[in-house]
C-alpha cells in the first residue's frame, strides 16, 4: 500500500503496488520456521492469488463472520495436507491517528503535513488447529497478557525513512529496492516479536 495521508479524505490517496517480487511470502515462512524451532517441520502451502479476496473484499451479499470466512479459506487451501497447525498471516487494519485513515498490511505512507515518510508492517497472526480448523487462542488476547501490556509501551512497526523515497506511482514503489528492503526488515521484525508466543505450548 502506498498512502498519502492528509487531514481529510480529499487530501488522502492510496495506491496498491504489486510486490510479489519482494519475496515476502518466503520471508514469512522463514520467520515461522525460526519461531517454531529446530524440531518442527514447516511447510509453505501454495494457493491461488485470489484465495483471500473474499476475506479482504467480501461480496455485497451477506458474508459470514471474518473468523469463519478465514477458516473456510484455510480449509480449502489445506486440502488433503495434514499439519498439526496452520499459521496464517494477514493484514491488520488500524486507524492512523489523528485522522480516520486506515493503513494495513505492508506499505509506505507519507504525512502530508510534516512530509515524513514511513515504511510499515501491520500484520495479524492467526493459528488454526490442524484437525478441527478451530482458531487457537491468541496468546496476546488473554487477560494476563492484556494486563502486562497495559504497563509496557506499545511497540509499533512503522520505521521512518528518507522522505525522497516516497514513490510517485505504484510501479515506482514496486521497483524500489529501498522500499523492498525496508518492508522486509519491518516484516521480519514484527514477526520475530509476535510469533514465538504462538509456539510456546
Amino acid at each position: 500500500m502506498v498512502t498519502k495521508i492528509g487531514f481529510t479524505a480529499f487530501d488522502s490517496e492510496t495506491l496498491v503496488a504489486p510486490i510479489e517480487s519482494w519475496g515476502l511470502d518466503d520471508l514469512i515462512a522463514a520467520r515461522v520456521r525460526v519461531a517454531a524451532g529446530a524440531g518442527a517441520t514447516v511447510l509453505r502451502l501454495t494457493y491461488p492469488k485470489s484465495a483471500f479476496d473474499p476475506f479482504y473484499d467480501p461480496p455485497s451479499r451477506p458474508a459470514p463472520p471474518p473468523g469463519r470466512q478465514l477458516t473456510d479459506i484455510v480449509r480449502r487451501i489445506a486440502g488433503s495436507t495434514r499439519c498439526r497447525r496452520y499459521v496464517v498471516i494477514t493484514a491488520s487494519p488500524g486507524a492512523y491517528s489523528p485522522t480516520n485513515k486506515t493503513i494495513a498490511g505492508v506499505g509506505v505512507y507519507q504525512n502530508s503535513l510534516s512530509k515524513s515518510v514511513y515504511v510499515y508492517a501491520h500484520l495479524l497472526v492467526t493459528v488454526f488447529d490442524g484437525e478441527s480448523f478451530a482458531i487457537r487462542q491468541n496468546p496476546y488476547a488473554t487477560l494476563q497478557a492484556r494486563l502486562e501490556r497495559a504497563f509496557v509501551p506499545r511497540k509499533d512497526f512503522d520505521r521512518e525513512i528518507d522522505r525522497t523515497l516516497f514513490p510517485s506511482s505504484a510501479a515506482e514503489a514496486a521497483n524500489s529496492a529501498a522500499l523492498r528492503n525496508g518492508a522486509r526488515g519491518v516484516v521480519a521484525e514484527s514477526l520475530d516479536d509476535f510469533l514465538p508466543a504462538f509456539f510456546r505450548e
